[in-house]
C-alpha cells in the first residue's frame, strides 16, 4: 500500500497520527462524561438546599448565585470529596440559587389560590345565569 508516494515512512506517521487523535478524542469524551456526572450529582444534592428564612426575607432576589449563602455544606451532601471540585461547587451554587430564586411567601400562594377560586365562582355563576335565565 502506497500513501503519498513513499511506502512505509508516511504510513507509520499516518497510523501514529490517527492513534494520537483517536486517543485524544476519547480522553476528551471521558472528561465531558465525568463533568456531566458531577453536575448531575450537584443538582441532586442541591434539591435539599433551602436558604434560611431570615436571610431570604432580608435579600429576596438580590443575591447572586456566587454568594457564600449558596455554598455547599458538608452536612447535606452524599459525597463530601466533591467539595474540592470547582465544577461541582459551581453547579451546586447555580442549582441552589435557582431553587430559591422563585420562592414565595405563604400569602402569595393564598392570594393565587383565592384568585383561582374566585374565577371559578364567577364562571359557575355565569353558567347558571346563561342556562337558567332563558327558561324563566
Amino acid at each position: 500500500m502506497i500513501i503519498s508516494g513513499i511506502p512505509g515512512k508516511n504510513l507509520k506517521k499516518s497510523v501514529l497520527l490517527f492513534l494520537l487523535v483517536t486517543c485524544a478524542s476519547l480522553a476528551r469524551a471521558q472528561q465531558a462524561t465525568h463533568r456531566d456526572s458531577v453536575i448531575k450529582a450537584a443538582r441532586v444534592d442541591a434539591k435539599n438546599f433551602r436558604l434560611d428564612d431570615a436571610t431570604w426575607k432580608k435579600y429576596h432576589h438580590k443575591l447572586p448565585y456566587t454568594s457564600d449563602y449558596f455554598k455547599p455544606q458538608a452536612s447535606g451532601l452524599k459525597d463530601t470529596t466533591l467539595l474540592s471540585d470547582s465544577v461541582y461547587v459551581d453547579a451546586y451554587r447555580q442549582a441552589a440559587f435557582k431553587r430559591n430564586k422563585h420562592r414565595h411567601t405563604p400569602w402569595h400562594y393564598v392570594l393565587v389560590g383565592g384568585g383561582i377560586a374566585a374565577g371559578l365562582v364567577v364562571v359557575a355563576v355565569a353558567g347558571i345565569i346563561i342556562f337558567i335565565a332563558p327558561t324563566m
